[in-house]
């Protein structure tokens, strides 16, 4: 999925769980946005990296989202192989894999979306 494609599908998301246009959930309704990033490593060809984003205690994950960066994203060769929810650890977890024949540097980026306890039921 690209870059573009993603944002998109991100920024639907939050206005859907915001309850539209007219407001997006900030961490003054009680949702925070968690990046976390891996290290920068050089990945042989189908070698993976990747990294979780975790909801503080007491918070709920209710999205998320990923990307791989580094010189092999450059080269289109950084493939998102994971881009999925770990609901039973109240995170995100991403992974990106080295599709290029040689090896290079990749970076794998998550984020998670997290609630407080009752957040959606306050729009709805």
């Amino acid at each position: 999925m690209n870059n573009r494609l993603l944002t998109a599908v991100f920024i639907a998301a939050a206005l859907y769980l915001s309850g539209g246009f007219t407001h997006i959930a900030g961490a003054e309704d009680g949702v925070t946005f968690i990046p976390k990033e891996s290290e920068i490593v050089s990945a042989a060809t189908g070698k993976s990296i990747s990294v979780k984003s975790t909801c503080p205690s007491g918070k709920r994950l209710i999205g998320g989202g990923g990307e791989c960066t580094g010189y092999l994203n450059t080269l289109g060769s950084a493939a998102l192989t994971i881009n999925a929810p770990r609901p039973d650890e109240g995170a995100w977890l991403v992974e990106c894999t080295n599709l290029n024949r040689n090896p290079g540097e990749i970076r794998a980026m998550a984020w998670a979306v997290c609630a407080d306890a009752g957040v959606l039921e306050k729009n709805r």
